[in-house]
């Protein structure tokens, strides 16, 4: 007589049912483990020079946390290696404008902190505005001629209204709101002054210079927009690839280029998003016209859309390629993995 064995199902699903709760609660666990850092940015609306302090808390005690921050334009620049106290925390006040502007651009920036024992990564925003500047002075102009004009042009400003023979200070906004220091000048005897700017590879849109007398607190304000323009005069075409494209930061473009006279020297540049344009480096081509060479794209490089030029210096051929890189080095990238290269120099004279 056969003995009627009872199901075992419920045992079954019942062990599964204990197994998928204890990986939920342990996932959970190990969620606010690794949730449990915190990183703080105040004030959080800052203007241009102001500090920011930093406060983070939940790493592990005397960690050392690599901090950075993402520029609006997404490129990564390192800000300090901290060791935490005993209780996990650090505070840290912070100058944003540590690549030596006066100011840093206005928008969005974006601080990281990575425990580097405990991998706890966290993140804060700040939105810096323009900072507060004196308007213009009462009895004081200044002018820019041409008003608008392209890169390669020069703007002449003139200037009245201001002490006899004072110093003058000199400083250009740009279009994203950064500052440049240009020095000083001396006013005549009669108070005029003049100044001439150069712009070559700088960005376009519409900047301003200011002139302010450093005796009398005269303050001028000349508005100037600079256009696109075509700085080079090619005889004929050459062919240039720069891949993969799209990528990301912290990797590697390779460029080939072929067309060119043997063995001459090409002049590699990039016009960048904001078509500021930027000299990269010269290689040699071979016997047959051709080159190729490898340039690494770091985290501090602005992300969007380029054009990379390759000119002939004796032949006159020029051929250009477009490039996109994507965001790579920012928040859920730490800037400390070292890059490995996807291809090798294989030019003469190699970026």
């Amino acid at each position: 007589m056969l003995r009627e064995q009872k199901p075992y199902y419920p045992r079954l699903l019942l062990g599964v049912f204990a197994a998928a709760l204890a990986l939920v609660l342990g996932a959970y666990s190990w969620g606010s483990f690794a949730s449990s850092a915190s990183l703080t940015a105040s004030p959080a609306t800052p203007r241009q020079n102001d500090t920011v302090t930093l406060v983070g808390s939940g790493f592990s005690p005397g960690e050392t946390v690599s901090v950075w921050i993402t520029y609006p334009d997404m490129s990564v620049y390192g800000v300090a290696e901290i060791v935490v106290n005993g209780d996990g925390s650090f505070n840290y006040p912070y100058l944003p404008d540590f690549l030596g502007a006066t100011f840093t651009p206005t928008g969005r920036y974006t601080y990281t902190a990575f425990g580097q024992s405990s991998g706890r990564e966290v993140y804060a925003t700040i939105d810096v505005a323009i900072d507060q500047a004196p308007g213009v002075s009462s009895g004081v102009s200044l002018t820019a001629e041409p008003g608008r004009d392209g890169q390669g042009s020069y703007f002449v400003f003139r200037g009245s209204g201001y002490r006899s023979q004072e110093e003058v200070a000199l400083w250009l906004r740009y279009p994203d709101n950064s500052i440049e220091d240009l020095g000083r000048t001396q006013a005549g005897p009669s108070g005029v002054i003049e100044y001439v700017l150069y712009v070559s590879g700088a960005p376009v849109g519409r900047y301003a210079l200011t002139a302010r007398g450093l005796a009398s607190g005269a303050n001028g304000i000349a508005e100037f927009d600079v256009q696109v323009a075509d700085l080079t005069v090619a005889t004929g075409s050459a062919k240039l690839t720069v891949g993969p494209s799209p990528d990301t930061q912290r990797s590697f473009a390779t460029f080939v280029g072929y067309g060119y006279q043997p063995k001459e020297i090409v002049t590699v540049w990039v016009t960048l998003p904001d078509f500021s344009t930027l000299w990269i480096g010269d290689v040699q081509a071979d016997e047959d016209g051709a080159f190729s060479a490898v340039l690494y794209l770091s985290e501090q490089e602005p992300v969007g859309k380029r054009t990379y030029t390759a000119y002939g210096n004796s032949s006159g051929l020029r051929a250009v390629a477009d490039y996109t890189l994507q965001p790579g080095g920012g928040p859920g990238s730490s800037p400390v993995v070292d890059p490995v290269a996807d291809g090798i120099c294989t030019g003469a004279g190699c970026f």
